[in-house]
């Protein structure tokens, strides 16, 4: 076997990975940043600030200004003990934590479509095994659609009726008709979303070639984990974050912010141990609000994954990749590659990657050079 030659690029396009990358800045980016988050609320409270500053400089007189200087230095010795950063930091995590776990319980229909692929079918039955196993997938797939729906407005102002969702293919009228209209979002009991996932277990067990094989177990157990996850998925919906606690922390920082129009303002030098630099800009008050409204933001932001903010979840590109993905394990429409001895064979510390040596890497600022090799070429490298 002749060595391979591998050529990676040092710098990688951030879609061409998962997750971050380091190629650029993150402080230049727009899309879910805070500055499209907090730039209006930015402008707006900044010149609140500048014309209450420009007011208590040149439009009132000598005696209200002092009056006012004694205000501002009150307020800013008041402020100063508000336990924002633990009200908000606890609030945040709180958040956070929520957000994450809903992604974590949404389902993934794999690992039943794996299970049913395993099912050995009688020969000659192949064609009616085939409709079994994907009529098991869509149902899988129509229950997600059907309870993430009673969460998600995207997904609800996509299918406002069962009739948008019969155009998916994921559901025949005379399925939906059994299922009902899907109409109530908040109540406990309107919905039948879980009904397919019934109609999936009946089918399984209705099957003699799937409820005779080994799997059979692992199949029914799996389509119930996946209910008990879609059902912990519509908890996060039924039971939200109190609403007095997100009044709570809302108040403290809109009312810290607010004080801080006041509190943060240059006071006039009039005789010695008065402040003498003069900002006419907050600078400091302006990395503050970033700080604690981009905290806030945050928390707002995340609190119902399932809308339509730039990092709520993708749940269409879900749902489009657990249809192609799921039906494609269960087709069984294309054999697996034929069976023949690996490059590792009787090596016996086989290595996947090996950087080449110095004088055969192929110099190029942008290339980064990897030969696969074996040991036996290494003892012979004319082979």
């Amino acid at each position: 076997m002749k060595p391979t030659i591998v050529k990676t690029k040092k710098k990688v396009s951030a879609e061409q990975i998962l997750g971050e990358t380091r190629t650029d800045a993150i402080l230049s980016r727009w899309r879910s940043s805070i500055w499209k988050l907090l730039w209006k609320d930015l402008l707006i409270y900044t010149i609140l600030y500048l014309i209450i500053g420009l007011v208590y400089r040149f439009a009132l007189p000598e005696e209200y200004q002092i009056h006012l200087e004694s205000f501002i230095k009150y307020c800013h010795t008041q402020n100063a003990g508000l336990p924002l950063t633990f009200l908000l930091g606890f609030y945040v995590s709180l958040v956070v934590s929520r957000w994450w776990s809903q992604y974590c319980s949404l389902p993934w229909p794999d690992t039943i479509a794996t299970f049913l692929r395993a099912v050995k079918m009688k020969e000659g039955g192949e064609e009616e095994a085939r409709i079994t196993r994907r009529t098991i997938v869509r149902y899988c797939l129509l229950a997600y659609l059907l309870c993430v729906r009673r969460l998600s407005i995207k997904l609800r102002k996509k299918f406002p009726t069962m009739r948008e969702v019969i155009q998916t293919g994921l559901v025949t009228e005379a399925e939906a008709e059994r299922i009902g209209e899907e109409d109530s979002v908040r109540q406990h009991g309107g919905s039948n979303w879980w009904m397919p996932l019934l109609w999936s277990t009946e089918i399984a067990e209705n099957d003699v070639n799937i409820s005779s094989a080994p799997v059979y177990g692992f199949i029914q157990m799996n389509i119930a984990g996946y209910r008990q996850k879609l059902t912990d998925v519509l908890t996060y919906g039924h039971v939200p974050i109190p609403l007095v606690y997100s009044q709570v922390v809302h108040l403290a920082v809109y009312f810290y912010f607010g004080v801080s129009l006041i509190s943060e303002q240059w006071i006039i030098w009039r005789k010695d141990g008065d402040e003498v630099v003069y900002l006419y800009y907050p600078f400091f008050m302006t990395m503050k609000f970033l700080f604690y409204f981009g905290w806030l933001r945050v928390a707002e932001t995340l609190y119902n994954p399932f809308g339509e903010d730039d990092d709520d979840f993708a749940i269409e590109e879900l749902l489009n990749r657990h249809i192609k993905v799921a039906m494609k394990i269960v087709d069984k429409t294309e054999a697996p590659p034929t069976l023949q001895k690996d490059a590792f064979w009787d090596i016996m510390n086989p290595q996947v990657m090996k950087e080449m040596d110095d004088q055969d890497q192929v110099h190029d600022e942008d290339d980064v050079t990897i030969q696969l090799i074996t040991s036996q070429e290494k003892r012979d490298p004319r082979k």
